[in-house]
């Protein structure tokens, strides 16, 4: 973790016009500089840099940030990647980490050396041993080379009981090969290996540490795959096979492939196609998509076609346009998976594949029509009502509009109509996550509400008597959104910093930098500021009063119907009582 007074003696010796200049031409705007925004095409300028706060945004496709952001943005870098840049172009030293819990420090060192030994011993059971012949005649059956066994570092677990843990006795503790699941005990005593008669498939992490195994089986035999457990240095949710060696053709290439299993992977790799990774085995994970969002913004899914229909309804998928992925989705022919298709079809014919890969709308719309009747309204409306789901996911305003609209063609329905439904489902999505289960879900008139959140926002970013006024006057659930909730929560927590602190905070959280960004942004140019913090928190009040008014008012008619004449006394008074809260607040205006 790189320490916040490094973060600070980078961004006080950078401006950030003069950054973003290198890479856009920038004119001034009054006090600000415009240029065409270079994340999206467009004819008017609405991409903003603020020198004052050393922030941007863009009004168009709603990135914003600060210059760690923008160069995470732009050269497609992670945060660590960008503030190494900077630190060296600013002339400012990273210090190396200090270990803030020298316990975990050690145990997870040790981990990482009991993975790091398990890897040579198996790489070099599968390349020396005779023991391993028939494990390289079954690679060199499936035509794996060996400059690719040894670029991958797969290796071999003898069949022995206890080959590896004989190797690695008194070199670490047992009870750290038992935690990394590279071992299992024994009822009465005494450690066997977990991984026997396996190919052995190395999980290394982004620097290219070894943090889990997966072990193949040659023949038939049950089960198919085993893997390392979750452990200190390893969550599978939380990783991708192959990262390691696709990184950098992912950033050059700008898309992911993603297959299923480590063969899949491993055979386009060696076919020439490396911007590849693997989701081991699991449903695709927000984390995944996070790390692919790092990366690049574009994500192809290369399943067999034994899972091309479970594909439509994975979770994953969805979890991946909420994250801003643009998604495409590759159907192979009946019973072939991505390793079976190069070594029959060769490796032009699946680069092909990958070039005519669907978008997901269209996957899923295929998908859809040969499970409903397209042809009569009832099936058009059923397949519409889950197509809208899905357009409720998508976060880029103007690919939404273009899907609705195609949407509506393909099914020959009102766009307004789509579009009035998809807002339904999005309301509703949004109520069953955030509002309370006691009370229903807050009513807010037209955009008052969320429009007033976004200023007292900006505003909270502006001084310490605006963040001390807020706390006195509201609390963060009484935000609606949950990304300002979330936001006002730690400033409210928290001592009073610069916007260009909190948006290192949440560095990873695009929706936070974006919405926090944005709020700067808008308040920008409120000539009294202070007129307009009282305004908006007045509006987010009477919200609030009328949510709770809703809400004892539903409690009301409850206890009417159950005949609960003592709880329908108290309740007429508390909302008596609210009622003259709410008299108070419009005398006030």
């Amino acid at each position: 973790m790189i320490p916040e007074m490094v973060l600070n003696q980078i961004q006080e010796r950078l401006d950030i016009v003069e950054l973003i200049a290198d890479f856009v031409p920038l004119r001034r705007a009054g006090r600000n500089f415009k240029a065409n925004c270079p994340f999206h095409e467009e004819r008017t300028p609405s991409f903003v840099v603020n020198p004052d706060k050393q922030i941007f945004h863009c009004f168009g496709c709603g990135v914003g940030g600060n210059a760690f952001s923008f160069l995470m943005k732009f050269e497609k870098k992670d945060f660590r990647e960008v503030v190494e840049m900077l630190a060296e172009k600013t002339g400012v030293e990273i210090p190396k980490d200090k270990a803030e819990n020298p316990a975990l420090q050690k145990r997870i060192a040790q981990s990482l050396e009991a993975n790091r030994l398990a890897l040579e011993f198996y790489h070099d059971f599968l390349l020396n041993k005779k023991e391993a012949h028939a494990a390289r005649q079954y690679l060199e059956s499936r035509g794996i080379r060996e400059e690719t066994v040894r670029d991958f570092k797969i290796g071999y677990a003898p069949e022995s009981w206890d080959g590896l843990y004989l190797a690695l006795k008194g070199r670490l503790p047992e009870e750290v090969l038992e935690k990394n699941g590279l071992v299992l005990s024994k009822k009465g005593g005494g450690f066997y290996d977990r991984f026997r008669a396996r190919l052995i498939f190395p999980i290394l992490d982004a620097k290219g540490a070894c943090v889990a195994f997966g072990g193949r089986v040659l023949d038939h035999s049950l089960p198919k795959y085993l893997n390392s457990p979750e452990s200190e240095i390893y969550s599978k949710g939380r990783n991708l096979y192959g990262l390691f060696q696709a990184r950098k053709a992912i950033r050059e290439n700008d898309s992911a492939v993603i297959v299923e299993g480590y063969m899949d992977l491993v055979a386009c790799h060696q076919a020439g196609i490396v911007h590849v990774v693997a989701s081991l085995g699991t449903a695709l994970t927000e984390e995944q998509a996070r790390i692919i969002r790092r990366n690049t913004p574009n994500a192809t899914i290369l399943y067999d076609a034994d899972k091309a229909g479970e594909l439509a309804t994975l979770r994953g998928l969805e979890l991946f346009l909420e994250q801003g992925l643009e998604v495409r989705v590759v159907r192979l022919p009946d019973g072939d998976d991505p390793d079976s298709y190069v070594q029959a079809h060769g490796a032009q014919a699946l680069r092909d594949e990958l070039h005519n890969a669907k978008s997901l709308f269209e996957f899923k719309l295929d998908f859809l029509k040969t499970k409903h009747d397209s042809s009569v309204v009832e099936g058009r409306v059923r397949i519409a009502n889950e197509m809208v789901a899905l357009l409720g996911k998508v976060r880029n305003e103007i690919l939404r509009a273009a899907w609705l609209k195609e949407l509506a063609g393909h099914l020959g329905l009102s766009e307004q109509a789509l579009a009035a439904e998809m807002g339904k489902h999005r309301a509703g999505e949004r109520a069953s996550r955030f509002s309370p289960a006691i009370t229903p879900a807050p009513v807010v008139e037209s955009n008052a509400a969320p429009a007033a959140e976004k200023l007292i926002l900006g505003l909270l970013f502006e001084g310490k008597d605006f963040l001390e006024e807020a706390k006195n006057q509201a609390g963060a659930e009484d935000f609606h959104s949950p990304v300002i909730r979330k936001i006002v929560q730690r400033l409210f927590e928290s001592p009073a910093a610069s916007v260009n602190r909190w948006i290192n905070f949440f560095s990873e959280d695009a929706e936070a930098v974006k919405m926090i960004s944005l709020a700067c942004a808008e308040t920008d140019h409120a000539a009294d500021k202070k007129r307009v913090f009282s305004d908006c928190l007045l509006v987010m009040k009477r919200s609030r009063l009328k949510s709770e008014r809703e809400g004892i008012r539903s409690q009301i008619i409850r206890a009417e119907r159950e005949g609960d004449r003592n709880r329908i006394s108290q309740l007429l008074y508390d909302l008596n009582e609210l009622n003259k809260r709410e008299r108070q607040t419009h005398e006030k205006k």
